[in-house]
């Protein structure tokens, strides 16, 4: 019964402990709550007049906006639970004194009305911060994936606190007449309960996500200027600030309109209206039940948390329109006045939708939006939304409501002269307009959050050059760059030089010229030639590097000055340059020989070329002169580096076959397959090399060689390996499809091989694809279950501790194909795969949860829901695998102790099967290699 009811809930059974204790604290407490909203709204309009509404919200932002720059400071002092504990105790002792003050009002101070304001105020400070508080105190406790299957149920605590609190209070109204007032200490009570609960969650929980950052700690304020930069920098939190703007001022415009408009004319006694509360929230909190049981989860989890946010904007746009029809026509005598029936139905509609809607769909959807954020910022950033951004949103609604509607408007110096009948129809007016732009926010809100959850995964990105420049950047780019040209720090200089280079900033050329003459840094110096050599060529950078060739002295620096100076063909400085043909530096002499060589007006090039083959054959920098010889062009040379291909050191082998295919340059055709027999070279700049110059021959007849090298480490040679396929993509494009579909390829090569023809494929291809991936899961779960029998096996043997780890590598590749279909079904990249992989593999669950966030708003659909159900089980034992393996294959998982080690040896992996003969002749005495392969056998001999 129980496993049927999680079942139909969405609970796994690893969550419901977490789920059970989370919700009775939120039942409790807004049982207690119930009471107190309904007393002190009642009274507050009833004894001190609705016309204070305006001003007690302002009141209210005032004491959140103290109440949250302390907030900030102790959510990274304190975790989360301790915080949540501190603030139930808080306003226990704050009912307490309310309730005393209730007492002393009957009795003794019946004309200190200000206690009702006091009460309100102090109710509503407390619960706006338990209420945010409470969402990241259970947001901690379950992963970014967990949270929005689980939040909707523990969230079901409101609504049945709110059920059990109003029935409880309706009862002690009708029956005993007890005075509301008198009810105040029920919501001290429940906050102690709820207090009580934490206490136990600490006892038998513990957090998937900490809050609380590790290391220094800043004063408040300093933390809400870091929430501010935090805001600027990041673009999920500037749209969750318009949108929360806008949210607060409808949703104060609504209440204005249904607590003082609707409900105030309609119910003119305290109790009458008190009573009406009382029975509403019993009614409301069982449709809200219903609601979040039901509804909220399947929401979320079928259109993703960023569309999730757009649906309650477009529910307060509704009614806020529907209100401004109604009191317009009645303005305009279309609708009778005796119509209060249809008045009260529009103020009941528009509260749900204003408030228990709210609960139902904003807070949730609102507070997953956090999922993008680091856990560690979640207080600091909350405060600033709630501490700043929610109580400057309260103080515009609420100064629009006062220069409207014209209440205190003397007390505030505003005065706007519309009658009562403008009123009722212009606050839902403006209602709309705001709520529609609240739509439209939610927008690029949803783009956001669906880039900031993937950059949230733990994976190092490259800084760019420009982010370490410390201090304030300009606004002005050329200032900017002026202003770190004249640094004192080297690095800031080398950055900015690099922003001219790139940027081909021809305005710099005079202080990147002075630069070069007067500094006496080589890296500086470096930058400061590669600079002038990247500007439009004139006659200004051509006098640089001439006035730096006569006056430098460091034979490091020539040789750059020597190759830039080889691009200014048209100017001739030939003389000159012959002088450093005798520089005892063999780096400049090079350089030298090459500008001398590649000018159109140097005559003596033989004697340029017959002075670079002595110098290889009677002096050592044997690949400095290889480099030259190649940078001659000459092809009747190549046969002379041949003899250098089998050297013993790799760079002199790498200079003679690059200077191989620089003599030949376009004649490589003939030698096409020494060409394809340097790919199994171990040196891989030959490798690369040896695939650019096979760009420049004919296709291939076997691509075979080409494809093997789309497993390799280094990007470069995979990037030129695609870039050559991708250039014959029509002729190895069926070999491409044949290795696509074998099991004997890395992860790495089905990703660069889809990442070549998968737009080429055609649909029965993909669904062939999609049934390798399902396969390749199938297959990960099996063999994670073969895993789990084995570490139950409780062998101490270094050899099973191998085993071990080969299964788990099994597992891993066998995701990483699943991962691989996903990211192109998707139309992803590399990026994605790599944090969505990283993610998942990794031991931390509050990365796996991110993961699996990032994967459920993939547009492939039905792997990523099969990866997503099967982590979120967090299967731990062989039981749980055999279950999971049945819900997603309907087929019953045949592994056991009997089955062992066919198992193993039905994995066809060589290493596997040396470990397998290991542990047999440690058993039998002897070893086995009858049916052994050549690689287990070199593997055990």
């Amino acid at each position: 019964m129980i496993a049927r009811l999680l079942g139909l809930l969405s609970i796994k059974s690893n969550e419901w402990e977490g789920v059970l204790y989370f919700f009775l604290v939120l039942l409790v407490f807004s049982f207690g709550a119930s009471f107190a909203r309904s007393i002190a709204m009642t009274l507050l309009i009833g004894e001190w007049g609705g016309d204070k509404l305006p001003i007690m919200y302002i009141l209210i932002d005032l004491a959140a906006i103290m109440g949250f720059i302390r907030y900030a400071h102790y959510t990274n002092k304190f975790n989360g639970l301790s915080i949540l504990k501190f603030l139930l105790l808080s306003t226990a002792l704050f009912s307490i004194i309310a309730q005393i003050l209730f007492l002393l009002t009957t009795y003794w101070w019946t004309q200190q009305k200000w206690v009702y304001g006091f009460f309100f105020v102090g109710f509503s400070f407390f619960f706006i911060l338990i209420s945010i508080h409470a969402g990241s105190v259970v947001a901690s406790y379950f992963t970014a994936v967990q949270v929005k299957r689980v939040t909707s149920i523990v969230n079901a605590g409101i609504p049945i606190g709110g059920v059990l609190g109003g029935s409880s209070l309706l009862f002690l109204l009708r029956f005993f007449h007890i005075p509301p007032q008198y009810l105040v200490g029920v919501f001290s009570g429940a906050c102690f309960g709820a207090f009580l609960l934490l206490r136990m969650v600490k006892t038998h929980l513990s957090p998937v996500r900490e809050m609380q950052r590790e290391g220094t700690y800043l004063n408040p304020l300093k933390e809400l200027i870091n929430a501010f930069k935090y805001t600027l920098s990041s673009r999920l939190m500037i749209f969750m600030s318009l949108g929360l703007i806008l949210f607060v001022i409808t949703q104060k415009l609504l209440e204005y309109q249904y607590q003082t408009v609707i409900y105030f004319n309609i119910y003119e006694n305290d109790k009458e209206r008190i009573a009406f509360f009382a029975t509403y929230e019993i009614f409301a909190n069982l449709i809200l039940l219903f609601f979040q049981l039901f509804l909220t989860s399947r929401i979320v989890m079928k259109m993703g948390v960023g569309a999730s946010n757009m649906v309650y904007p477009i529910l307060t746009t509704i009614m806020a329109l529907t209100l401004f029809l109604y009191f317009y026509s009645k303005m305009q005598g279309l609708i009778s006045d005796c119509s209060m029936i249809m008045m009260l139905s529009l103020g009941i509609i528009t509260q749900f939708v204003n408030q228990e809607m709210r609960w139902a769909l904003r807070t949730p959807t609102n507070n997953l939006l956090f999922n993008a954020i680091q856990p560690s910022l979640w207080g600091s950033n909350k405060a600033f939304l709630n501490g700043i951004v929610f109580p400057l949103s309260t103080f515009l609604a609420g100064g629009l409501i006062i220069m409207i509607t014209g209440t205190n408007s003397s007390m505030m110096g505003l005065t706007l002269n519309f009658t009562e009948e403008q009123v009722y129809y212009l606050l839902p007016l403006i209602a709309v307009i705001v709520s529609f732009f609240g739509i439209i926010v939610a927008l690029p809100q949803w783009a956001a959050y669906n880039k900031e959850i993937l950059e949230l995964l733990n994976i190092k990105v490259v800084e760019q050059g420009l982010d370490k420049i410390s201090g304030k950047p300009s606004n002005n780019l050329k200032q900017m760059i002026q202003q770190k040209l004249n640094s004192a720090d080297p690095e800031h200089m080398t950055v900015v030089l690099e922003v001219i280079r790139v940027l081909r900033l021809n305005d710099f050329v005079n202080q990147v010229g002075n630069l070069l003459l007067n500094t006496q840094d080589f890296q500086i110096k470096k930058h400061c030639i590669n600079t002038l050599a990247a500007l439009p060529q004139s006659q200004s950078n051509l006098t640089y590097l001439v006035e730096a060739l006569h006056t430098e002295k460091e034979a490091t620096v020539l040789p750059l000055i020597l190759k830039e100076l080889a691009q200014f063909k048209s100017v001739n400085f030939n003389e000159y340059i012959e002088k450093l043909l005798t520089h005892p530096s063999p780096s400049v002499f090079v350089e030298a020989s090459l500008c001398l060589h590649g000018h159109p007006r140097y005559k003596s090039k033989s004697l340029i070329e017959k002075n670079i083959l002595e110098r290889l054959q009677k002096l050592p920098d044997k690949a400095l002169y290889l480099y030259a010889l190649g940078e001659l062009r000459q092809p009747h040379y190549s046969n002379i580096v041949l003899p250098f291909f089998q050297d013993k050191k790799s760079e002199i082998r790498v200079a003679a076959f690059t200077a191989f295919i620089r003599l030949l340059d376009n004649q490589l055709e003939p030698h096409k397959p020494r060409l394809i027999d340097a790919l199994n070279s171990q040196d891989k700049e030959i490798k690369v090399e040896s695939l650019k110059a096979l760009k420049r021959c004919k296709s291939l007849d076997d691509w075979t060689p080409i494809i093997r090298l789309l497993k390799e480490r280094d990007r470069s040679i995979v990037t030129e390996s695609k870039e050559l396929l991708r250039l014959s993509l029509n002729l190895c494009g069926l070999t491409l499809i044949e290795h696509l579909f074998s099991h004997k390829i890395s992860v790495q090569q089905r990703f660069e091989i889809l990442s070549l023809i998968y737009p080429k494929l055609n649909e029965k291809q993909r669904q062939r694809l999609r049934e390798n991936g399902n396969n390749a899961l199938k297959q990960f779960v099996q063999v994670n279950g073969l895993l789990k029998l084995h570490e139950s096996l409780e062998n101490t043997n270094k050899v099973n501790d191998l085993i071990t780890k080969i299964l788990q590598e099994i597992t891993e590749d066998h995701l990483l194909h699943v991962l691989t279909i996903i990211t192109f079904a998707s139309e992803q990249n590399m990026e994605f795969f790599q944090r969505v992989s990283g993610g998942l593999l990794s031991s931390n669950c509050a990365n796996q949860g991110n993961a699996l966030e990032v994967l459920s708003n993939a547009r492939e659909k039905y792997l990523t829901d099969r990866v997503i159900k099967y982590f979120e089980e967090r299967v731990n034992n062989l039981k749980a695998i055999r279950h999971i393996h049945i819900a997603l294959f309907k087929e019953i998982l045949k592994i056991d102790k009997k089955r062992y080690y066919s198992l193993l040896l039905a994995l066809d992996h060589d290493m596997l099967k040396a470990c397998l003969l290991y542990l047999e002749r440690e058993k039998m005495g002897c070893l086995k290699l009858n049916n052994a392969n050549e690689n287990v056998r070199k593997l055990l001999l």
